[in-house]
């Protein structure tokens, strides 16, 4: 009598461990769905391992990770860059798209050197959030905005998510966009031009104040602070 063990399909990466992705994928779930067999007084026992087959199958995100199109008004404006990636590194693409602008293709991730020799991502987990933002700042030597489009008023402006404590020469601002689907990670793009991205909500005198949001991932009802667009993000 023969006993087949099957597995679901996981996620397999350009920036997966491979090792530590077959060891928990695979033989963790091998190993163990034989015991867990035989201990319901099935009376079978695993006398050896005849084939294993492995199915691929091409895994095509929709709106995932680095795959999310931004707002088409944003994209008209020609302000932001967005770096395409198959991987939840949004965040490190855009940090590195800023810090090694391309002016050809500055969509393409291949324009730039991979994201892992020129930063420190060790002391991240992705996808990323905005309490880890500091993490990288202290780490790589360099201050980090993040601002969002924040649609509650009557339309739609540009809002600080998160601010820097301090501003290096090395300085980045980022444009957050939510993903539709619930519970999916949202999407980090580089704001290469920030003057241009908010000019239509600046007024004659060119500044205005806008509502900072604390907390955007666990509410968007937080405290909220008073800055000016013109002087934080330049």
């Amino acid at each position: 009598m023969v006993k087949t063990i099957a597995t679901r399909n996981h996620g397999l990466l350009p920036t997966s461990d491979l090792r530590e992705w077959y060891d928990k994928h695979v033989m963790e779930i091998i190993l163990s769905s034989p015991d867990e067999f035989q201990e319901r007084d099935s009376g079978w026992a695993l006398s050896k391992i005849l084939n294993l087959t492995v199915n691929v199958n091409k895994y095509n995100p929709m709106r995932v990770g680095c795959v999310i199109d931004i707002p088409r008004a944003i994209q008209a404006k020609r302000a932001v860059v967005n770096v395409r990636a198959e991987d939840n590194a949004c965040f490190a693409w855009a940090v590195i798209a800023a810090l090694y602008s391309s002016a050809r293709h500055a969509d393409r991730k291949a324009q730039y050197p991979d994201f892992t020799s020129v930063l420190d991502v060790s002391v991240i987990e992705f996808p990323m959030t905005l309490d880890q933002i500091g993490r990288v700042e202290r780490g790589d030597d360099v201050s980090i905005n993040v601002f969002a489009e924040d649609e509650d008023g009557k339309r739609a402006a540009i809002v600080p998510l998160r601010l820097t404590d301090r501003k290096r020469d090395r300085h980045v601002n980022l444009l957050y966009v939510p993903d539709g689907h619930a519970g999916k990670p949202g999407h980090f793009t580089w704001i290469r031009d920030i003057s241009r991205l908010v000019s239509a909500q600046l007024s004659r005198k060119q500044h205005q104040k806008y509502r900072v949001r604390t907390n955007y991932w666990s509410s968007f009802r937080q405290s909220i602070l008073l800055v000016e667009i013109a002087n934080i993000a330049s």
